[in-house]
């Protein structure tokens, strides 16, 4: 028979019966008690217990929908069978199914003795929703139907609605009054399963029953009312005196241990008693649970209670849970002192544990954690929000979050607003836990504002550091604003990391405001500077803010960039690098200038290339005063890169200052800064070139400088020098030339140019080539390059040793093809072969191509030019 025809007949049936009104229980002192902490769940959940919480959560999904809709409601009867398909598998599976309703939780004994799991709070809600129908236990027999399912949600129904259930003991026999009145016998509510229990909690519960009922005290029917501090304070103290019998302290005989039971039951109060026996009937010992793992559980389920019920009626306000949580554990710490006939005072095992700040503080998160969801939000949202310890706060907000939707998110996001203005008040202990508490939270931030973290967190923050006295809350809150700089740097806002950064550095200069410096220090770390250095040399329009909190630090920025230069991709961000620079300005610029002078040649080399590319002018200027101190590659890398054609803005000024300093420079640097003047038409340099061209100059005589500067003057169509260009060509010494070969050709090419002779075409094709020049070539090309469809065989040697082979060449360089990995700016020493003979060069690597290396020649004898230019000019005319 289908389910739901089942449903109608058993609906039906019951119909003709008279329905008895649904009274509802008054919870007694004690209901609603949570499993001890000091029993954890397994941090391994079973399949059994996934079975039991997924069966738990479809029953209380019924009882929901019992409330929602109309007994033939569709949504209802499609609860009803989800909720008995998981109950009947279940209770099939473990032969039955019992649970244990306690505050905050459900008990499972055939899966566990500790709490389900519950990350959701499912469970806490399931068991909330049993305890006001007055269930404290609930069993399901593998006989059980679905017509006794739906009895049992329409009976709590009604039960919840009504609310006449009889007060006391008699709401115990109600449930199964009723039950078996609508004949329901697979499903029973508050009836005592048979447990294992230790014989000395046996014996206490004997005598609590014994005193309970007879207390000397007792006078007439007067009724009971509410407990109320001092109640639950002589309860307490009851409990600790009788903690020490029951452990069996320093040897206690039974008999002697038996007399001091009952000699703090014959000193207790009725009302104790009566106290203590309601909680023990209520959190009965669980199977083979020792005496004091019990006591400290009941010690804490009936201070977790009375405050509970406290809090609820408003006798408790949030400001005083704590001081009362102290004053409880106090109670049974100073209680717990026991003197025996044997041995001095000693404290009992259950005062150790509540003397403990841990073991407190964990009791304190329960009683924020299980207080119902309208309570808990009341005081988030409002001005007593710095009362809830941070771990429950977190657990929360965490729980906030995890839901994945707005409106929740957004709700978390004002109580962490709100938990952040609590920072002004006046009182300072309450100060320092809103600072311990917020520097937890940190991690929950991120989640809750991913894109950028409001203004007013770093605002308030520092408004309140900047107003910290006391030390310890001091600390606590520069941690929180590190914290928050941090997260700033890492999401790219360096408008709110210059606003902290600011803020620190604003502070008084004196010993109460240390601890800011300090801080200001620790927030731009190596790691965090790394950060904003990268930032901005990334390949994006520069953030105005970068400069501004780079330029703080001239030297660390320097040195950041003086590493990345070493890098392989670091001749890639030199562009990024004079931007940055550049902005900045002076301060980084004037300290770049001081390294041109420094002895560490990796910081001269640095500030080479930097000054090259964002102010040029100041390279110039400490190229006059440092050439003399370098040694050669330092002076060739400051000329090249000088001679590049991104500073063709400053090349008459180059030109200029290298005619000045010719004499100081290194021979090989000299021809490419004569090749430069050239270039640059820089006549104020010609009376130089004169003298070095006549081999009358004091330094520079050598035969391949000598050429350089013909080559020069002929550039410049310098008229003075015809003359002696035409001497050089035609001076005899008796038979033969007074100047070598190589030379003469140059002169007489470079005569050419100068008069515009014929052959003009010839020597404009030797070295003519600054015509051909474009932004693709970093050095302007002052020769023209010959292709070779045959690669000439070259010989490396020196450190780099090896073959290569010769793709273009002209008389200023070549590109070679080589396995050998060579770095711009090495030299190297070139042998290269075309036909019979050999051309030997000096050569400097200047830039790296994909399968080769351009190389320029600095230096060369005079028979292997001439051997040189009239290769290049056989090539020229094929």
């Amino acid at each position: 028979m289908p389910l739901r025809a089942i449903l109608s007949n058993s609906d039906s049936d019951r119909g003709s019966r008279k329905n008895p009104a649904a009274n509802s229980t008054s919870k007694p002192a004690g209901h609603g008690l949570v499993t001890s902490i000091a029993a954890p769940s397994a941090p391994h959940v079973d399949h059994k217990a996934v079975e039991v919480l997924r069966s738990l959560r479809d029953f209380h999904l019924l009882l929901r929908s019992e409330r929602l809709y109309d007994k033939n409601h569709p949504s209802r009867l499609d609860s009803l069978d989800s909720a008995y398909d998981s109950l009947r598998q279940i209770t099939e599976s473990l032969e039955g199914l019992e649970i244990r309703v306690e505050r905050g939780g459900i008990v499972a004994p055939k899966v566990g003795e500790g709490h389900l799991p519950d990350a959701r709070g499912e469970m806490q809600a399931l068991a909330s929703d049993l305890h006001r129908v007055g269930i404290w236990s609930l069993g399901f027999s593998r006989k059980f139907h679905v017509g006794e399912l739906d009895t049992l949600a329409r009976l709590m129904k009604q039960s919840l609605l009504e609310l006449d259930e009889p007060e006391g003991a008699a709401g115990n026999a109600w449930w199964p009054a009723r039950l078996l009145e609508n004949r329901v016998e697979g499903i029973s509510v508050n009836t005592q399963t048979d447990r294992k229990v230790d014989n000395v909690l046996a014996s206490l519960i004997g005598a609590l029953v014994a005193y309970g009922g007879h207390a000397p005290r007792e006078t007439g029917d007067s009724p009971i009312k509410a407990p109320d501090f001092d109640d639950l304070m002589a309860t307490l103290r009851l409990l600790a005196r009788l903690t020490p019998p029951l452990e069996g302290a320093r040897g206690l005989s039974p008999e002697e241990a038996a007399r001091a039971i009952h000699g703090a039951m014959e000193e207790a109060s009725r009302e104790s008693v009566r106290m203590l026996l309601h909680s023990v009937s209520q959190y009965a010992p669980r199977d083979s649970e020792q005496p004091l793992p019990y006591l400290l559980r009941l010690s804490e389920n009936m201070i977790l209670e009375f405050l509970s019920a406290e809090f609820a009626g408003g006798s408790l306000t949030p400001p005083a849970v704590r001081p009362e949580f102290h004053r409880l554990a106090d109670v049974l710490v100073d209680s717990g002192a026991y003197t025996g006939p044997h041995a001095s005072q000693h404290l009992s095992s259950l005062a150790v544990a509540w003397a403990t700040d841990t073991h407190r503080e964990q009791l304190m998160n329960r009683f924020w954690l299980e207080l119902p969801a309208r309570e808990k939000s009341a005081v988030v949202r409002g001005p007593d929000v710095w009362c809830v310890p941070v771990a429950a706060l977190k657990q929360t907000l965490g729980q906030l979050v995890d839901t994945g939707a707005d409106a929740p998110r957004r709700e978390a996001r004002s109580i962490v607003l709100n938990y952040l203005r609590r920072l002004e008040l006046s009182e300072a202990p309450a100060r320092r836990l809103v600072a311990a508490g917020l520097r937890e939270l940190v991690p929950l931030f991120e989640s809750l504002w991913p894109n950028q973290l409001p203004e007013e967190l770093s605002r308030s923050a520092m408004k309140a550091l900047q107003a910290e006295t006391a030390p310890e809350t001091a600390a606590l809150l520069a941690a929180l604003v590190e914290a928050l700089g941090r997260i700033a740097v890492m999401r790219a806002d360096y408008a709110g990391f210059e606003f902290i950064l600011t803020g620190l550095e604003r502070a008084p200069r004196d010993k109460e405001h240390d601890h800011m410096t300090a801080l200001a220090t620790r927030l731009v770390a190596q790691d965090r500077w790394f950060i904003l250095v990268d930032a901005s040399l990334a390949n994006r329009p520069l953030d105005p803010v970068l400069p501004r909190l780079l330029q703080r630090d001239p030297d660390r920025l320097l040195d950041r960039l003086t590493l990345l230069l070493t890098e392989p991709r670091g001749v890639d961000m030199l562009p990024a690098m004079s931007r940055l620079l550049r902005t900045i300005g002076v301060p980084v610029l004037n300290l770049l200038e001081t390294r041109l002078y420094e002895a560490r040649r990796q910081r001269v080399t640095a500030a080479i290339k930097l000054l090259a590319a964002a102010d040029s002018e100041r390279l110039l200027r400490g190229l006059a005063r440092a050439i003399g101190s370098w040694e050669w590659n330092l002076q060739d890398l400051a000329v090249s890169e000088l001679s590049r054609l991104s500073n063709s803005a400053s090349a008459q000024s180059a030109a200029f200052v290298f005619s000045a300093i010719l004499a100081e420079a290194h021979p090989m640097v000299v021809p490419m800064m004569i090749d430069q003047i050239g270039l640059a038409q820089e006549t104020t340099g010609v009376p130089q070139l004169v003298e070095i061209a006549a081999g009358e100059h004091e330094v520079l005589r050598d035969q391949f400088v000598r050429i350089k500067a013909i080559e020069a003057l002929g550039r410049m169509r310098s008229y003075e020098a015809a003359e002696l260009l035409r001497t050089l060509v035609e001076k005899r010494d008796g038979l033969t030339y007074a100047e070598p070969a190589g030379l003469r050709a140059a002169a007489e090419d470079a005569l050419a140019l100068i008069e515009n002779r014929p052959s003009f075409k010839q020597a404009a094709a030797a070295f003519g080539a600054p015509a051909q020049s474009s932004s693709s070539y970093p050095i302007p090309r002052r020769y023209v390059r010959v292709p070779l469809e045959s690669p000439l065989r070259a010989q490396i040697e020196g450190s780099s040793a090896g073959l290569a082979r010769v793709k273009t060449i002209s008389l200023g360089g070549a590109y070679l093809e080589s396995p050998k990995k060579l770095t711009v700016g090495d030299s190297i020493k070139l042998e290269v072969r075309t036909g019979l003979r050999k051309i030997n060069f000096t050569a400097v690597v200047r830039n790296i191509g994909q399968d080769g290396n351009g190389i320029e020649f600095v230096h060369m004898r005079d028979e292997d030019r001439e051997r040189l230019r009239k290769f290049v000019q056989r090539h020229l005319q094929l």
